[in-house]
């Protein structure tokens, strides 16, 4: 198709149609549409009669030289997407400040695919939202940005209750008025169907008036391998962590991220409705470069409200703050946190509050004079220990490799065995790294 072809063409290469909404109507099972560029002011609608692709053979909706899809008279999102297994590609998604979604998935989208694609400027609670029971879908290679309400939350892209199986990667997202990624529940309430299944693996994701990934009542969501960086704290809306899971959200695996150069790493916890944040595992994070900043933190997890939360191989270093906070009480106890294999190269190694049930500490290297405050009273690390804490971590002047973040000689081979990934060499190192493979 082409904005000089005609809606009564054949729709072939030689005799394009001129619209969106025509070769939508056209196309079926293992047929592509190449969009040659210039602008479409037009809705792009893949629902109601417009065909569904087929694993086997997935329609493809494919951008020549990045074509904008841009507001026309219509009201509502640019891109609306019910149908399973479509292949996009290849656009600049304009909104243009209008108060809509850009794009939306809703319904059965198994295997359908958003890629290689420019998403930004609407003026609306999120450039993507997944919604309506939306399913088995995919946004890959995306750069997303701009998406801002004044003084409310934009996100780049939202997950909604009845979501399932949604996959967020290699994508790009910055510089919007809420999260980079929000997996939602609504405030008070439980959903009755939270969203599910959510893997983030990949993306790039900074410089948003909130979080990078803000995860709420949802059920087993995986943050893998993302950057999450410039958090800065808003003079007036707050803000300053990179990444918080709180409400009710269960079954969380956060690992191999990298992060930094914000007022604190990861919160756990804090705000709740219903039931405490459960099975949440914390692994071969790096974190590191945190800041101050406009009285920001420094630190590098917060831990609230929570009950098994694991912290395990994690490497902290170059931080303004606490490396660990946890049991202060906000909303409920610190339940049953397990603390081993990590890296603390931080003076203050951990504030712990009255509210710490069942803390298990082990197998960690400390730096040499490390603090650790608990209720109040500051301990130096024999002092820790002997509150039954600790017991076989111990002490090393260059736990971390300044420049590669690998682990020093004192904790190669020196971990616990846990479930993670088999070691490289006579066991596992302490840290997020595992040297030798």
């Amino acid at each position: 198709m082409s904005p000089t072809g005609n809606d009564a063409a054949a729709g072939t290469e030689a005799a394009p149609v001129k619209t969106l909404t025509r070769a939508l109507s056209l196309a079926g099972p293992g047929d592509r549409i190449r969009v040659l560029a210039g602008s479409y002011a037009e809705r792009v609608l893949i629902t109601g009669s417009v065909r569904a692709g087929t694993a086997e053979a997935p329609i493809t909706l494919e951008g020549v030289d990045m074509p904008s899809i841009i507001p026309g008279s219509r009201q509502g999102a640019l891109v609306v997407v019910e149908r399973p297994h479509w292949r996009i590609r290849g656009f600049d998604i304009d909104a243009r400040n209008r108060p809509a979604f850009a794009v939306v998935f809703s319904g059965n989208t198994e295997g359908t695919v958003l890629s290689g694609s420019e998403i930004h400027h609407a003026r609306y609670g999120a450039g993507i939202s997944f919604h309506d029971g939306a399913h088995g879908a995919t946004l890959e290679n995306n750069h997303i940005h701009h998406i801002s309400v004044p003084n409310k939350d934009g996100h780049g892209v939202l997950i909604q209750p009845t979501v399932r199986n949604i996959t967020v990667r290699d994508n790009v997202i910055h510089d919007n008025s809420g999260d980079s990624i929000q997996c939602y529940s609504p405030d008070g309430a439980m959903p009755q169907a939270p969203a599910q299944g959510l893997l983030i693996e990949g993306n790039d994701l900074y410089g948003n008036i909130e979080q990078s990934i803000d995860i709420k009542t949802c059920y087993g969501v995986t943050i893998r391998r993302n950057k999450m960086h410039k958090a800065r704290r808003h003079p007036t809306l707050g803000g300053n962590g990179a990444l918080v899971v709180h409400m009710s959200a269960r079954d969380v695996l956060i690992e191999e991220n990298d992060i930094y150069d914000a007022g604190l790493a990861i919160g756990i916890g804090g705000n709740r409705f219903g039931p405490m944040p459960s099975g949440i595992v914390i692994r071969r994070n790096l974190i590191r470069d945190m800041i101050t900043e406009g009285g920001m933190t420094g630190g590098g997890l917060q831990l609230a409200v929570s009950t098994g939360t694991q912290v395990v191989n994690n490497t902290f270093t170059r931080l303004k703050g606490p490396a660990l906070i946890l049991g202060r009480g906000d909303g409920g106890p610190t339940q049953g946190l397990v603390l081993k294999n990590n890296i603390i190269d931080a003076d203050q190694a951990m504030e712990v509050g009255n509210h710490a049930p069942r803390l298990t500490a082990g197998s960690n290297l400390y730096r040499p004079g490390a603090t650790f405050l608990e209720a109040g009273t500051a301990l130096d690390f024999s002092q820790w220990q002997a509150r039954g804490q600790d017991g076989n971590s111990y002490e090393d002047a260059a736990p971390v490799d300044p420049e590669t973040l690998a682990p020093g000689p004192a904790a190669v081979d020196r971990g616990e065995r846990l479930e993670l990934d088999p070691s490289c060499g006579a066991g596992p190192d302490i840290g997020a790294v595992e040297s030798g493979c």
